[in-house]
Parts: C-alpha cells; structure tokens; sequence
C-alpha cells in the first residue's frame, strides 16, 4: 500500500460510513437537542455558576464547568453567523473525526503496529458500535473524549521519559480531556495505574525508584497544569459550595439499574442499546460479532510472551470485567468498587469503561492482523506466481476482508436505520409551526413537556422547558400524584397544580407524540395518550390547545413573570397538603399569597423575622412549630445510619431497620398506601425516615448530649403505629405512643380512561409530630425500642434545655393561626390581597438581575421563579425556600435590588490565573528545544 494511501482509503469508509450525519438538515438527538442561536450566543461570556442545562428551573452547575470551553466555541460560532446545524458538524461530528483518525494512528504508530494493522484498528476503534451510539445519542463531548483517549495516554507515558516541555504538553493535552468529560480522568487514571504495575513488575532490581520518580514529577506537572487550566471553576468550588451528585446517583442500586452490558456484550463489543438506542432495552448477543473477540484473543496467542501484548491483554480483561457493572460473573464486585473507591460513583453506567475496551481490543486487533499478515506472506512464498499468490494469499485481501466486516457491523447506520443524528428526525414541520408559536411569543413563559423535551423541541432564555420526567419526584407536584403507576397524573388528579404552574412560570405544555421508531406502540398506549391529552386540554385552568397532534400544545391561563410579588408570605407549619384547602378558599390565589413550607429543612422558622409573615398551624401544635427554630447541627436522622433494605447490618440492633430518603417521597406515600392503609402527606426536613415493621431495637450515636439537655423525637402517627421508647443502657428516658385510636380519613381519587372508571379509594390519615422525649444523663448511644405494626422516626434533635424553653418562648411570641379553628368566611380574609405594587427587572446575565420595585406599602416576598438556592441573595440577602419549589426575598422598601448568584463572582479572579497560566505554558511550550522523542514500548 503506497505511502498515505491507508489514510486516505480510511478517511473515505468513515465519511461513508457518516455520510447520514453529514448531509443537508437538522440532525438531532435526546442529548443534543436543537438550541436557537440566542441560546447558542449565551455560550460566548465568562462561565456561568447557575444554568438551566439540568431541569431548566436552574441549577448550580459548577460540576460541570469544565466544559465551558466547548460551550465558549459553539457560542462563538453563533455569535459570528454560524448556524445550528453548521456547528453540529463543525464541532461534534468533524472534529471527533479528525481527532480521532489522528489519536488512534499516532497512539498504533507509537506501539509499532504496522501499516495494513493500524488501518484496520483505526477503523474498529472509530467506528464500533460503543461510539456509533455515542454519536448517534448526540452524546458529542463524550465522542470527543473517546477520541482524544489515546493521544492523551500517549504523551502521558512520553512525559514520563522526557523532560518539562513534553510533561507540560502532557498536562495540557490531560486538560484538554476534561473539558470534554472530566469523568474519562478517571479512566486515563485507571489505564496509567495498571500500566504502573505492570512495569514494576518487569523492572530490574534497582530502577524502582529512578521509574518511580519519573512518574512521580510526571503526575506533579500533570496535576499543576490541571488545577490551573480548571481554576476558574475549581475556586468557587472550594471557596463556596463544592460539587454533589443528585441523592440518588450515589446510591449502590443504580450499578444493578444501569448495568444493560452482560459480559457478552462487553466480550463482543457490543453496546447493549444496539442499535435503536433506546434505554433500556438491551439488544440480544449477535452472533455477527463472534469474530471481534476472536481476533483480540489471538494475539496472545499468536505472539507469545511479548509483555506489550500481555498489558493490552490486561486492560481487555479489566474493561470487560468493568463494563458488565453488577451482572454475573462476580455481580457483587462492581457494587462493591462502586460504593468503596473514591470517585467510583462517577460511574452509574458500567458502559463508560468501553473506553478501556475498545483501545485494548484496538491494539491486541492490530497485534492480530500485523502477525495474520505475516503468516500469509510466509505461506503465500510456496505458490509460485498467480491469482492465487497475487490476490488470495495476500495480506491486502485479508485486509480487505476485515474492513467488509467491520462495515457489515455497523450497516444500520449506513442504510439508515438509526434514531438519533445520523436519521432525519420526525414531526419536523409540526415542530417548526410549535416552536414559532413559542418564538413569537416575546413574554417570559416555561414549556412543560411531557414526558421529556423532545430534541425539536424550542427553548431559550425567554421560554426554558421543563421536563414531566424531572419533575414528577419534586414537590410540590409529587404531593399531587395519586399512586405510583400513573407518574404524571398530577396535572389530571391535583386540583391545585394550575396555581403551581402559574407561580413556576409555566406558560405552555408540550405532549409530543411517541417517536414510533424508537417505541413499539399498542393499541393500549395510543388511547392512552389521547385520552389523556384530551383529560389535560379540558381542564380548567387551561386556556386553548394551539396545536393538535402529533406535537400538541396547550396554553396556561395564567402563569407570572420571572420575577413577581407575593403581596401576603405564610410559614405553614405542616404538609403541602394545605394546597387541597387553599383551592377551596373564594378568590384565592396562590401568586398572591407566598407559602413557605417550615418543616421542609431545618432552620427555616427565622424566616418570619420582624413579623414579616404569618404563621399557620396546619395539623400541627405550638411545639412543632417551636422546632423550627432549631439548627441544622442539632438534627440527628436516624435514617443515616440505616441500608434502603431491611437486611441484616453490620450491626444487630439495626436488624429490621430500614429507610428511604427525602426522593423517594412518592414511593414511600405509595407503600403507606398499599401495605397498611394509611395516607401521609409531612415534611421530612430533608433527612429520610428511619422504618421499623414490628418490635425493633435500634442504637443511635448522640452527640453535644449532657445533663443540661433534652432529647426531642420527631415521629409519625397512626393508627397501625404502637409504642417508640428510648434508652440510655438501662435507664428508661421516656416514651411515645404513635397510636391513633381514631384516626381521619382521607378520599382520594383516580380518574380513569376509556373503559375503566374513576376508583375512589379511603385511607386513615397519619401525621408526624415533635415530642419531648425526656433529659440525656450522658453522650452514651441511644437505643429506641419499637412495638405495633409500623413505626417512623423521622428526626431527633439534641437540645440544651435553656436553648429550648428560648425557642418556645420566641414561637410564642407569633400570633399564629390553627388552620382547623379557622372558618370558611376568616380564611377568605387571612388569604386576600390588595397590594399594588410593581416589579420590573432586567437581565444582564443568567448569575445577575436588575429588579426594580415601586408602590410597596409593606414588607413583602420578591419571588424569582429558579430552583431555590441560598446563594441567590438580592442586596446581599440570601432567598429562603417558597412553595418548596422558587426562591423568595424579604423585601422591605421600594428601590433597585441587585438579585446575584454570590458564587459568580469567583469566576473571574480564578479565570484570570487560568488564562495567564495557559499563556504561560504555550509560551514555555514553544521556546523550549524539542527532546528526541522515546517509544513506549517495552524494551
């Protein structure tokens, strides 16, 4: 093969082989959506601490700031004229494949692998079925990671055997790799390890500590040059609020929930959504595949005791192992590695350490070929001269066999069978005709859709989506969902969700028809969804449907601006099941009146300060109301202590105990619901439930407890609940009894569709409540005792005594009000409005905003409709929570108020020294003499 005509030949199958994704029109996709270029230009500024890339109600982003470069490019592309579509190509598709043909040559080259091998290996590596579907899934950055893999892990070892330029280039390129998935650090950090040992192991005896110190200064460059490129997220991360994962990423389930992969689909190469790549259903083992892991495991086979072979043969077999997460063999491992190795949780989905797959199936394929091609060129030497020798017995045709192969893998793309970019996405007119009725609207307004925003769909500063999928776990649209079965019934079943929306800023609701491509729909599904679209469209706090099918769009009657005043602020001490009354009340609306949910987190009874608002008792007494007013600190939930299942712990007293947290809200009310009959609506201030079924013991560390202190219990009620006692060794130091002889009753709803009729259903209410337990003599362990059929210890709390009888005195001094006492005509007067003052704001960026008010008369709530966070202040005052949903101002005077995300303002100082670091290291870079440049392979 003449020198460059490998490349050129392999540039040509991969153009066709994305030649769909290439082409004239919109490509899009579940994770790359359409973006309007106002949206696109937003990406040319400073990073953004608070964004609205999760749920659109926005969110503290600072975890994912590492890829504002990639969003600085595409905003700048927008800025200069460059369409949506012209970007997706620039930026996602030719760049990955430019990249990528470059990194995975370099990285053969390095290795040795010959010409018709690195070829063949360049092909399986861009084009197997594990980056098709990232590609096809719009899943662009990842694709970029992927293909920057093997050039990073190349000058990585190269800087290990040069000097400070190459270990600077190496750190540069290692940065590079986190801006586009800070994730794959972790995988790169996995491959040099193993790599590590595997050279330890063959080293001879007295260059340990020469190679490790290689490493060693390699790494400190590596890590310098990271921090400092990262800088202007990593300061407002360490100064203000460090990056989580949601609750539930972390917990142990998702390995067995995410794990699609069997080992083998891991063996085979074979991504387990192949080729539709809809989620969750895992495409059988193909048998077509068989050929993949055959050539791999010839290698070894074919070149023994070659030690680079034997490293590749190790990195195979640890990312097979790894991308078959929790399934056998050894199902306990991943979980285990999951829930131990620090940073390991990063990795819900086994599927990411394809990564590792693919680069070692790459080499030990090329290892494969070079070795098959010798043996031909060995055999072809007996025949004399002829078609056979010349065509047959030639490594080229066996070359050419393999490349018909690899093509015939990946012919769903090529023929067009894909779902994602690589095919033309469908209900486009309908789309653009919805999206222009957005457009045009130039009032703010959110779009909720159900059950997810569909990638044609239209969204921008002005009209943010929102997701059904995101939302139906939150309050307070989780209070209004009957069951479990039916997750978005709370726009049907809640008859106060029209006054929610109206406070979140919902302007439209958007219900996309199925994509029939990627659902096989029955004939139950489709009267369903127009069952159900016709139930929403006729209910009354809906305007007009705009659209029909297959992308309907209905209109809100009424939904507020961005920013809006309350007029009244309530601290309701008690569940949001208070919705149910208020929407009974004549006149009420829920925009005028702003409710603040005290038992939601701890703390949050200060926020009536000044008798800035009013209290109301729903269902509660003076001493839960007195229990908001304690700090966070005091609070102890037992649920910390427990496992989600009610198995054995390591400790004994904690057998029979088990929990759930604050998310699972909707599956803990449903389980109440169907195993005993009883129906609950409280708080849990952001601790979980601590559950015991039957008689149980459990054992509770107690901290800051003395003789001055007294123990408070938060527990539920009920009329299946018995008797919770509490021990200190053997001294008894009080008891609750959790039993409601008579219990009220609670009718609730489910509408039906069809043919299958409403059902009403009646379930004994139960409600949490604060009780004094007694004093603490010391800061031994505390054990609680239970008896009767189920028991709930939601919180407890640790109290100096004279700290106490304070906040009772300070919850004494409100005027409140028992809900219960109050009669029809006083609620109407408690909850109506006359204020008229204004609000007017401005935009200058998604961290900052202008409010002006006029016409105040009192104190009153400035709500702003983003997801609550207390590092949204307006004039250096920090927001407290408003219908457990927005955020909310004291506002006191009319005036200019400066509403400003505070960890913003980290971003610049921080990229100031990444900018002059990155100036620092080109300059240093390119002065420098190059080194001769050393190989990586063993010796």
């Amino acid at each position: 093969m003449r020198k460059g005509i490998d490349l050129i030949i392999l540039v040509v199958l991969i153009l066709f082989i994305f030649r769909g994704l290439l082409g004239f029109g919109l490509r899009v996709a579940n994770d790359f959506p359409l973006t309007p270029q106002e949206s696109l230009k937003t990406g040319l500024s400073l990073p953004q601490t608070w964004s609205r890339t999760g749920d659109n109600f926005g969110e503290y982003v600072v975890s994912t700031l590492w890829s504002w470069p990639l969003d600085f490019l595409y905003g700048l592309g927008a800025t200069l004229g460059i369409s949506f579509s012209v970007l997706e190509r620039i930026l996602g598709v030719l760049l990955f494949l430019a990249v990528g043909i470059f990194s995975i040559r370099k990285f053969l080259s390095e290795l040795e692998v010959g010409k018709y091998a690195k070829f063949v290996a360049s092909l399986f590596y861009l084009t197997n079925t594990f980056v098709l579907l990232l590609i096809d899934g719009g899943q662009f950055q990842i694709a970029l990671a992927y293909a920057l893999f093997p050039l990073v892990f190349t000058l990585v070892l190269r800087g290990t055997k040069a000097g400070l330029r190459e270990k600077l280039v190496s750190g540069i390129l290692v940065s590079f790799l986190v801006f586009t998935d800070i994730r794959f650090i972790y995988v790169l950090g996995i491959l040099l390890f193993l790599k590590f040992i595997y050279e330890v192991i063959f080293l001879e005896g007295g260059r340990f500590f020469r190679y490790f110190l290689d490493w060693f200064k390699t790494g400190i460059v590596i890590i310098f040059v990271f921090l400092g490129l990262n800088f202007y997220w990593i300061l407002p991360a360490v100064l203000i609020k460090a990056p989580t994962l949601p609750a539930t990423y972390q917990r142990v389930t998702q390995t067995s929930f995410l794990s699609f992969a069997t080992l083998g689909h891991s063996l085979f190469m074979l991504q387990p959504h192949w080729y539709k790549n809809v989620f969750g259903k895992v495409t059988p083992i193909l048998p077509e595949f068989v050929l993949i892991p055959i050539l791999v495991f010839l290698a070894p086979i074919l070149r023994k005791k070659e030690k680079e072979i034997g490293f590749w043969l190790l990195v195979a077999l640890v990312g097979v192992f790894l991308v078959k997460g929790s399934n056998p063999p050894l199902p306990g491992v991943y979980p285990w590695l999951f829930t131990h190795i620090p940073g390991f949780s990063l990795f819900r989905d086994p599927t990411k350490f394809f990564f590792l797959v693919a680069l070692s199936y790459s080499v030990l394929v090329g290892f494969s070929v070079d070795k098959i091609g010798d043996v031909i060129e060995s055999f072809s030497g007996k025949f004399k001269s002829g078609f056979l020798k010349s065509y047959i017995l030639n490594p080229r045709f066996f070359v050419l066999l393999l490349t018909s192969y690899f093509l015939l893998l990946a012919r769903p793309v090529w023929l067009g069978k894909m779902t994602g970019t690589f095919s033309q996405p469908v209900y486009q007119e309908e789309f653009q005709r919805v999206n222009k009725t957005i457009e045009n609207d130039s009032g703010f307004g959110r779009v909720f859709w159900i059950p997810t925003k569909a990638p044609l769909g239209f969204s921008s500063p002005t009209h943010p989506s929102l997701e059904a999928s995101r939302f139906y776990q939150k309050r307070p649209f989780a209070s209004g969902t009957v069951g479990s079965y039916e997750v978005f019934n709370f726009l049907r079943e809640a008859p106060f969700m029209g006054e929610i929306f109206d406070v979140a800023g919902i302007k439209y609701i958007a219900y996309p028809y199925p994509d029939t491509r990627r659902e096989e729909l029955k004939q139950d599904n489709i009267d369903y969804y127009f069952s159900f679209l016709d139930q929403i469209t006729n209910l009354p706090w809906i305007e007009a449907r705009l659209s029909k099918a297959p992308v309907p769009l209905l209109k809100v009657k009424n939904s507020q601006d961005h920013f809006f005043l309350t007029g009244n602020t309530f601290l309701i001490v008690g569940s949001d099941g208070i919705y149910n009354e208020l929407i009974k009340v004549k006149g009420f609306k829920l925009a005028e009146n702003g409710l603040v949910f005290a038992e939601e987190k701890p703390g949050i009874g200060d926020v009536c300060k000044d008798s800035f608002c009013r209290v109301v008792l729903y269902g509660k007494g003076q001493i839960d109301f007195a229990a908001t007013f304690i700090d966070k600190s005091r609070f102890i939930f037992p649920a910390q202590y427990l496992d989600f299942d009610p198995n054995p712990l390591t400790r004994s007293e904690q057998v029979g105990w088990w929990k759930r947290e604050t998310f699972d809200f909707l599956w803990m009310r449903d389980f109440l619901q169907q195993k005993y009959r009883i129906d609950n609506l409280d708080f849990d201030y952001g601790g979980g439930w601590a559950i015991a079924e039957g008689t149980q013991k459990l054992e509770v560390e107690i901290k800051n407890s003395g003789v001055e202190n007294i123990l408070l219990a938060r527990v539920m009620r009920s009329g299946r609940s018995g008797r919770i006692e509490f021990f200190q060794e053997d001294r008894k130091i009080g008891q609750i009894d959790t039993k409601i002889e008579k219990p009220e009753k609670v009718v609730i709803k489910l509408t039906g569709y069809k043919d299958i009729p409403d059902r009403v259903t009646v379930f004994d209410k139960a409600d949490f409540a604060w009780f004094e337990v007694g004093g603490l003599a010391s800061s031994k362990h505390l054990t609680i005792k239970t008896s009767g059929d189920i028991n709930i210890v939601n919180a407890l709390a640790v109290i100096p005594k004279n700290k106490w009888l304070e906040m009772e005195r300070v919850a004494g001094n409100y005027q409140t009000v028992e809900w219960n006492k109050l009669s029809m005509e006083e609620r109407e007067g408690l909850f109506s409005s006359i204020d008229k003052a204004r609000v007017e704001y401005k935009r200058i960026s998604p961290t900052h905003y202008k409010v002006k008010i006029e016409g105040l008369e009192r104190p009153t709530t400035l709500a702003f409709s983003e997801s609550f966070d207390t590092l949204w202040q307006a004039n250096g005052l920090s927001s407290f929570p408003l219908y457990s949903l927005i955020n909310g101002f004291y506002i006191e005077s009319n005036g200019e108020y400066d509403v400003y995300f505070s960890a913003q303002k980290y971003i610049l100082p921080g990229m100031l020294v990444s900018v002059a670091l990155l100036i620092i290291l080109l300059f240093l870079v390119v002065r420098r003499k190059r080194i001769k440049k050393p190989s990586i392979i063993f010796k």
